[in-house]
Parts: C-alpha cells; structure tokens; sequence
C-alpha cells in the first residue's frame, strides 16, 4: 500500500480543571507538576518525548492514568483527579478546563496518512483540504 500524508510538530500544553491552583501560572515548568497527579498519554513515542522533557524528575512522578482519547482524560480532569497532557483544542470539554504551555516548549509529532491513490467521498475530500490548508498556515508560521 502507498500512502500519503503530511507531519507536523504540535506543540503540547498541560490542562487542569478551573479551579486548581495552577490556573494563574502564565507557563508550566516540569518542577510545577513533581507532586501532582498525572494523566499522561498512553502512546510510547509520546511518553519517550516526557521522559526527555522531565529529566530526572520522571521517575518521581505520580501517573494515576494514561490515555488514548483525550475526551477521556478530560472528563477525568474536569472531575479533578488530575492534570492532563495535551494537544490544546482537541476536547470539546475546553470550556471547563484551563490549558498552559508548557516551559520549555514540550512538542509531539502529529502524522496524518492516507492511502495515495483513495476515492474520497465528497466529505472525505472537503476535510482532508482543510487539514492541508491547516497545516499548510501552520509552516508558513514556523
């Protein structure tokens, strides 16, 4: 199968609910979140890239869960078990949660693929030319 696609790097941000305590930080450094529960992302490359942004201090911190649907980690976060990493934008959930970069910045690699030759249906073709424009405003701002 050939397959086409595009790659970006996103930047992640960390989500909270509208009360915790870090709300008024402008950014979120690593040492912030040592003593508070985590919701982490379930995907190996992505907890690689933590590892690296949290140094010495990842095998000190306290994952209560991971994820790999972030409307799941949200909900768990606007019920206050714990601080979430996360793609801003991605839960329609935002309303109730607050989101802080994250200092130094923490990117991930975000692919999207299809097969090069695919029929699209008429949907299929109009969001798949939404994502390309979308990426396409994304490198002219890099």
């Amino acid at each position: 199968m050939t397959l086409s696609g595009s790659r970006l790097r996103k930047s992640s941000a960390y989500s909270c609910a509208g009360d915790s305590p870090l709300r008024n930080k402008e950014n979120i450094r690593a040492e912030d979140l040592v003593d508070k529960p985590l919701i982490l992302s379930r995907r190996s490359l992505v907890q690689k890239e933590m590892i690296h942004w949290f140094g010495k201090q990842y095998k000190t911190l306290n994952v209560i869960a991971t994820y790999n649907l972030i409307y799941n980690a949200a909900i768990m976060v606007e019920e206050g078990l714990g601080y979430a990493f996360t793609l801003e934008h991605l839960s329609e959930t935002e309303e109730s949660l607050c989101f802080r970069p994250l200092d130094p910045p923490f990117e991930v690699g975000v692919v999207i693929a299809w097969k090069k030759y695919q029929v699209f249906s008429t949907a299929a073709k109009a969001f798949l030319e939404r994502i390309k424009d979308k990426l396409e405003l994304q490198e002219q701002r890099t």
